[in-house]
């Protein structure tokens, strides 16, 4: 019997190295039979898997049929023993209970046990056992252990992955109650992914395997299934517990703010994907009360601001009935902006009412704006320079021009820059859409207290506090802002700040400045074939519906392309007809620095005040006229002021802005939109004259332009912010059915902007590499193109004497008109005029009803009791 090796024993003693019992004169050379036996001892040290392999060594230079016979003997062997293969291995595989004392027997069937179990030629006997070579010429297959191995391992597989999902489970465990933004937005499938393939393995590659064939595999170089096979084992989690639902809660949002309709939300919960129609229901309401509760502490912990605008919502009724039909409301949407940078103090409100009592009498004149534009000219004039050399880069021809990125090309320092980075991101709320109109000076009173309760800011209970007394600055269009500025006046003399609404700090949107920039330039230039008007660029590059000014719809995306591109093709024309060439293409000849000095001429001559003062000069006498060349200098000076506001406002430079303040009231006064040229006095008046250093700051750099992203070139005028938010009322997050009920649209209003988070954040998880979040523009060269070549072939850009045009179809210079003194002051004069009001300095918060009768009574006896001006 050959020596026993019995593994991780400790107490077994072995031969040492050293021991040899042959006799000295012992060197006769052994026979094959011997020398095995003699391998089969030197191997006992390396255990059972090197006696393995020392006989199957052996037993492949021996033919099959000697192999066969030794089979034979064993089997015979194991029948005068009363055993066979079957009993054999079942005893084998520790179905004995050998007593402790029995060391060696136990040593000697662990040591076969040991050397099977772990031997390479396992998995190989395995797939033989199960799969067996056909015999040929037999006619028969031979079964073998294929069925048994088959029920074995499916459930060997089941009970492997049973715990690896409960190894998972705590990854997707989120109880259907809790339902919050931050739980919702903090899932990330990219961090999920990994979790899952290393908890469950076995499952994982399960999948992968059932998702594409070894060909496909191969072959594939771009698709991942990870998020295919993810996605099934969260399907498979919830099916096991209705609380494995973090994935379930987040596609539900999602797809109910992509506009999922309920019968489709209940196909997507059979198959286990989202939550049930109720819970998503329940959960809008539930993430609508989170954020009040939300904004509401932050009104009491930061600085905040708000606005508002109207909002007109179509009902239809399907089945109509004496009290259902089909009907057009008009209600008003609201907006919290919260400013959480620590460093930064709120507006004086007290030292605000001083400066603004002590500077009203003293307002601005027509000297004063000249001065101001004279003080912003040189900064403006650089921008045109920079505009006017980028509408030559934009062009073809110098897409791969080796200097488009030289110095000479860089944007001009900005005025104010409002910085980025998501720290600096808008963080806004928006308030429950309720069922009022704005449009009266009632409707605005009424919906300003709204927005008071909803704040817990109303009535005069603690308006001692600092946080119920701040100032409220409060962003609307023309129309909100002069309803609110009445409403101040109406009630002047009522008993304290917050009954004569002095929280309220009114001022207009820049977005809706912008349209009425839009209106003007349409008004002015629309004109016709004959003078190359934007009739004329509206037929050849056939945008339709431009012809009539509209605030509803797409005007202004359409005007404001229409209006870009038809800069770009004038100013294309400019270039080749200043540099006297035919093919734009040549000026890659010519060094940046020629460029930028060929681009401050063409501002000159064909773009500026300068240029047309000097053309209507010459052109007092009729035979030097040129009609055709002022409108299309006048249309270039014009257009780069328009592209010059629409740039500051998208890059963030709100000191530019201000420096274009001067052009906008010429503008606006010259073309007769007086109610915006007010707007702009007040601005002014406020910015040089009444306003607070501190409240002069936080009101540029906090209330004219949002930055809902972070990202650069990502700000927009926050009433377009408040233009949105209708939007997604009214359209993206629509409640559709019969559940369309102002009540309803005021419940879940609350929830909408992280409705849009949620979206975004899916789309971004999820679909990062496949859709972006907008649509491409389509490409305008071959419009730009066409409408330059018109331009060349008129000469719009050619001084030619004696080129008239009809009084029908001369343009006024809305920029002259409005900058004459004359007429300016006197603009001003009427504005100031009517500005101008007595009102109460009380701060009384006792018996309203006994007050206010004895302040009438004084008033009464002194009109100029309590009494300052504003």
């Amino acid at each position: 019997m050959p020596p026993v090796y019995v593994q991780d024993d400790e107490d077994h003693e072995e031969l040492d190295d050293d021991d040899d019992e042959r006799h000295e004169d012992e060197d006769d050379p052994l026979s094959a039979e011997e020398q095995l036996r003699v391998d089969i001892w030197s191997t006992s040290k390396t255990g059972p898997l090197g006696r393995t392999t020392l006989f199957m060594n052996h037993l492949k230079t021996m033919p099959d049929l000697v192999i066969a016979q030794k089979l034979v003997n064993i089997i015979k062997f194991m029948a005068d023993v009363q055993m066979d293969t079957t009993t054999f291995l079942h005893y084998l595989s520790w179905n004995l209970e050998i007593p402790a004392a029995e060391t060696s027997i136990e040593g000697t069937i662990r040591y076969a046990r040991t050397a099977l179990m772990h031997s390479e030629q396992l998995p190989g006997i395995l797939n033989r056992w199960y799969k067996p070579p056909r015999p040929h010429q037999r006619g028969v297959r031979t079964r073998a252990a294929r069925a048994a191995m088959d029920a074995w391992a499916l459930n060997n597989v089941t009970a492997r992955i049973n715990r690896e999902m409960r190894l998972f489970a705590p990854q997707l465990l989120s109880p259907q109650k809790e339902l919050s933004e931050e739980h919702l937005l903090s899932i990330r499938l990219k961090d999920d992914i990994p979790k899952m393939q290393a908890a469950q393995p076995t499952f994982w590659k399960l999948m992968h395997s059932l998702s594409c064939t070894p060909l496909q595999e191969k072959r594939n170089k771009y698709k991942d299934h990870s998020a295919r096979i993810f996605m099934i084992g969260s399907m498979l989690h919830y099916g096991r517990s209705h609380n494995r639902c973090r994935y379930q809660k987040l596609l539900s949002i999602y797809l109910k703010a992509s506009g999922l309709a309920a019968k489709a939300n209940d196909t997507t919960h059979l198959f286990g994907l989202t939550m049930s129609q109720k819970w998503v229901y329940t959960g809008i309401e539930r993430i609508s009360e989170s954020n009040r509760h939300r904004m509401l502490d932050d009104v009491l912990k930061h600085i905040f601001f708000g606005g508002h605008n109207n909002l007109n919502l179509a009902f239809r009724i399907y089945e109509q009935r004496m009290n259902k039909q089909s009907h057009f409301n008009s209600g008003t949407a609201g907006t919290i902006y919260i400013v959480k940078d620590a460093s930064v103090k709120p507006p004086d409100r007290v030292a605000y009412m001083k400066q603004r009592t002590r500077e009203c009498t003293n307002p601005l004149t027509a000297l004063d704006i000249f001065h101001k534009a004279n003080e912003y000219g040189p900064r403006l004039y650089e921008q045109r320079i920079y505009m006017v050399m980028q509408l030559l880069l934009q062009a073809p021809a110098f897409a791969d021009w080796e200097y488009k990125n030289h110095s000479a090309f860089d944007r001009p320092a900005p005025v104010y820059q409002l910085p980025v980075g998501q720290e600096h991101a808008t963080v806004q709320y928006m308030l429950d859409t309720v069922h009022m109109e704005e449009a009266s000076q009632e409707g605005n009173r009424q919906v300003l207290e709204e927005w008071l309760r909803q704040l817990s800011l109303s009535g005069d209970k603690g308006t001692q506090e600092p946080a119920l007394s701040r100032l409220l600055v409060w962003i609307g269009d023309q129309l909100t802002t002069v309803r609110i500025r009445s409403i101040k006046k109406d009630r002047a003399f009522d008993m304290n700040f917050v009954q004569r609404f002095e929280r309220f700090f009114e001022i207009f949107g820049w977005f809706h400045a912008q349209i009425a920039q839009e209106f003007s330039m349409h008004k002015q230039y629309l004109g016709s074939s004959e003078n190359l008007g934007l009739k004329h660029a509206f037929e050849n590059m056939k945008r339709k519906g431009l012809n009539t000014t509209s605030v509803q719809g797409n005007f202004h995306y359409s005007f404001r392309d229409a209006l870009k591109h038809t800069a770009e093709a004038r100013f294309r024309d400019v270039w080749s007809v200043a540099a006297g060439v035919e093919d734009l293409a040549e000026l890659r000849e010519r060094m940046p620095a020629q460029l930028r000095q060929l681009a401050k001429q063409i501002v000159d001559r064909y773009a500026s005040t300068e240029a047309l003062v000097e053309l209507r000069e010459a052109g007092k006498s009729r035979a030097q006229q040129d009609d055709l060349f002022d409108v299309s200098v006048q249309f270039n000076r014009d257009t780069l002021d328009y592209l010059d506001l629409d740039d500051c406002m998208k890059t963030g430079d709100v000191g530019r802005m201000e420096y274009l303040l001067p052009c906008l009231l010429f503008r606006f006064h010259g073309g007769g939109s007086h109610k915006y040229a007010q707007e702009i006095l007040e601005l002014m008046q406020g910015l040089w004259r009444e306003w607070p250093a501190d409240l002069r700051s936080f009101i540029m750099r906090f209330c004219w332009l949002a930055n809902t992203t972070g990202l650069e070139n990502g700000f927009l005028a926050f009433d377009m912010v408040q233009e949105h938010n209708i939007r997604d009322i009214k359209v993206i997050f629509a409640v559709l059915g019969p559940f369309a009920t102002w009540d309803y649209i005021k419940k879940i209003s609350a929830s909408i902007p992280t409705q849009r988070k949620i979206k975004h954040h899916v789309e971004r998880e999820f679909n990062h590499f496949r859709r972006g979040l907008s649509h491409t523009s389509p490409d305008h060269e071959r419009d730009v193109s066409e409408l330059q070549s018109k331009y060349h072939e008129a000469e719009a850009h050619v001084h030619k004497p004696g080129c008239h045009l009809t009084s029908q179809h001369k343009v006024k210079d809305f920029i002259a008109i409005g900058s004459n003194p004359k007429t300016l002051q006197a603009m001003i004069d009427r504005w100031a005029s009517k500005r101008v009001k007595s009102k109460s300095d009380a701060e009384v918060f006792d018996d309203v009803d006994i007050l206010i009768q004895r302040f009438k009574d004084k008033m009464c006896t002194d009109s100029s009791s309590d009494a300052t001006v504003i």
